[in-house]
């Protein structure tokens, strides 16, 4: 084996070399011709029948398929398919410039899969998966999907009130992660969580460098060790079928607890088909990374849609730094960046913007919340790049969007038009549909929705509606040139530069602690990430309480950095009205006409930012 260094500091990376493909004598076994396939697709849709956590009925099945929405396609036999017809070209660049080719993927994809079913995994199993913007994300994905092993996503800022949540709902088995990321210890966390959940029995460590020593049995398995047991082995199982559940995502809405979106190759893969042909990506696109993975956003449009359904390349930005990502957009030849506004005022604001050679950028795209024209257009004349926008949810991915054809007005002030084949209606409270001009709720139909919430039946009613609508909870107004403008939210989540934070959750954790008698959590406006949090609290009777203190005790609790308030306001009591509610607009009121802005943030170094409504 090779051992490829990453920058100081970090652990150093084992990569498995690429070696001839030995003959495999199951492989013509487990592959299946058109026929089979196509057959393979319709009997495993059946199986979604009368599960009460998904909306689909045998109809919209039989639409979906006989449509072409639904194809036999997965993004195993994509991966597949390029390592065939080219095994040497560059499919992901990792930060520190190491490139995996197609072929290097799939041969390290099949050697993970190999190993988890060699240890007993079997289709159906599920695996938490907390790993930040590095090549062994799709290693990990696209082996487990390979033998039909459900990867459950989990954002890096995570912490155990999180996880102990996720991977009890979905009964993981394993779960990978990194020995330290950003300072860290992760694994500890994780050997932690296995002690308190019985179903979780592997920790998978990734990068695990000089911690290699301390994570072997009973805290963890090194995945450079997983790899090298698998390596020249081809998984007996069948390759999955594009209806079988392919990763579950979580995000939060207006409960106290994540929803648990999941997503079969075949509703992403309609998704992925409808950008490619709108934006006619191809091999020779190279898009940089710079959201999560673990957002629907960056695993959705960037990594499915540029790179498996377009055959385009990744480079992975680890954490958003306007700088390095100018810096690898011209080291690389970057021609796509997808991000959320704030990233988009990084940039344009950047003093290296007109020192690096950015030429080979083609398209810049947003999601999350609308960007300022002046933005867009400092971006669009000093790069000549085409700028579009993309509006969706973790349920459906986008389900609209701008085209290259579209001026910067239409790319800034709406959210462009429905994909082709997709269905949209603006309802108003009367469950009518409005008149162009008039404002509503967005609701979305089409063979690009998610199936529904795992195991989490009690969500369902609140976003699935009659005859396959997804109610999105999103204001919109309808315009005459079959654009929408998003208006607002109606419910009360707060949008931190794209990563939703569900504010019932954090008054449930305010709510414990001693020195506090009531808490309200609401959004306030910033110029760069759209919202930021503060909490109104009463005191408990003698007690004083400050931001520091609260901060503190979140982070005693395991909440995620990201969802700690920036600013705390202390009340004699809260506004009410006459029936006991909570005033919350009010509050949101006094905070926007407010001149005291926030000061630093309670998140610290650790500040993400994520793209696409919904959270994921």
């Amino acid at each position: 084996m090779v051992a490829t260094s990453h920058m100081t500091g970090t652990p150093t990376r084992t990569i498995l070399p690429s070696q001839p493909r030995p003959a495999q004598p199951g492989r013509e076994e487990v592959e299946m011709d058109a026929p089979d396939r196509a057959a393979a697709t319709a009997d495993h849709a059946r199986a979604w029948l009368g599960r009460p956590d998904s909306y689909l009925d045998a109809g919209r099945i039989e639409r979906f398929l006989a449509s072409g929405g639904w194809t036999p396609d997965t993004f195993v036999s994509l991966l597949e398919r390029h390592a065939a017809e080219r095994a040497e070209a560059v499919a992901i660049i990792d930060q520190d410039g190491t490139a995996t080719t197609w072929g290097q993927l799939r041969e390290r994809a099949e050697a993970f899969a190999a190993a988890l079913e060699g240890r007993g995994y079997a289709a159906g199993d599920r695996l938490g998966v907390q790993l930040p913007n590095w090549s062994e994300f799709a290693v990990v994905v696209l082996g487990a999907a390979r033998i039909g092993v459900v990867p459950v996503f989990m954002h890096t800022p995570y912490r155990g009130f999180e996880l102990e949540y996720i991977l009890g709902l979905t009964a993981a088995r394993g779960l990978v992660v990194p020995a330290t990321y950003r300072g860290y210890d992760h694994l500890a966390l994780a050997a932690d969580l296995r002690g308190k959940l019985p179903a979780l029995r592997e920790i998978i460590v990734v990068r695990a460098g000089h911690e290699r020593a301390v994570v072997g049995a009973p805290d963890g398995i090194v995945l450079d060790d997983l790899l090298a047991e698998g390596q020249g082995r081809q998984p007996q199982a069948p390759p999955p079928a594009s209806t079988d559940l392919f990763v579950v995502m979580f995000t939060s809405g207006t409960t106290g607890r994540p929803k648990g979106v999941m997503h079969l190759h075949a509703n992403l893969l309609d998704a992925c088909r409808k950008y490619v042909a709108a934006y006619d990506l191809g091999p020779d696109d190279r898009w940089l990374i710079v959201t999560p993975l673990t957002h629907l956003t960056a695993f959705g449009i960037a990594y499915l849609a540029g790179a498996l359904a377009g055959g385009g390349s990744a480079v992975l930005l680890e954490a958003w730094d306007a700088g390095r990502a100018l810096e690898l957009t011209e080291r690389h030849g970057v021609t796509h960046f997808v991000g959320a506004p704030p990233m988009l005022i990084d940039v344009a604001r950047s003093a290296e913007l007109d020192s690096r050679d950015l030429s080979a950028l083609r398209f810049m795209m947003y999601a999350g919340a609308p960007c300022p024209i002046e933005i867009l257009r400092t971006l669009h004349e000093r790069l000549g790049c085409a700028m579009s926008v993309f509006y969706g949810w973790t349920e459906g991915l986008a389900h609209t969007y701008s085209l290259p054809s579209d001026p910067l007005e239409v790319t800034s002030v709406t959210i462009g038009r429905t994909g082709e084949g997709w269905e949209a209606r603006v309802v108003g409270d009367d469950g009518r549909d409005v008149a162009v001009g008039e404002t509503g709720e967005f609701w979305g139909r089409g063979p690009n929705l998610s199936p529904g919430y795992y195991h989490q039946a009690d969500f369902m009613a609140a976003r699935y509606g009659p005859d396959g609508w997804f109610m999105s909870g999103d204001l919109v107004t309808r315009n005459a040139d079959g654009t929408f403008t998003f208006v607002a939210r109606k419910d009360d989540v707060i949008n931190r530069g794209g990563n939703k934070i569900d504010p019932r959750e954090l008054e449930e954790i305010l709510y414990r602690h001693p020195a506090i008698a009531q808490a309200v959590v609401v959004g306030y406006p910033d110029a760069r990430l759209g919202e930021r949090t503060c909490a109104f609290v009463v005191p408990a009777e003698g007690r004083t309480v400050d931001l520091e203190e609260v901060k503190a005790y979140l982070g005693a609790q395991g909440l995620a950095r990201y969802k700690w308030p920036e600013r705390l306001e202390i009340l004699a009591r809260l506004p009410m009205t006459p029936t006991g509610k909570i005033m919350r607009y009010e509050l949101r009121a006094q905070l926007a006409g407010a001149t005291r802005t926030a000061g630093r943030s309670a998140c610290g170094e650790e500040t993400p930012v994520a793209a696409g409504r919904g959270g994921g």
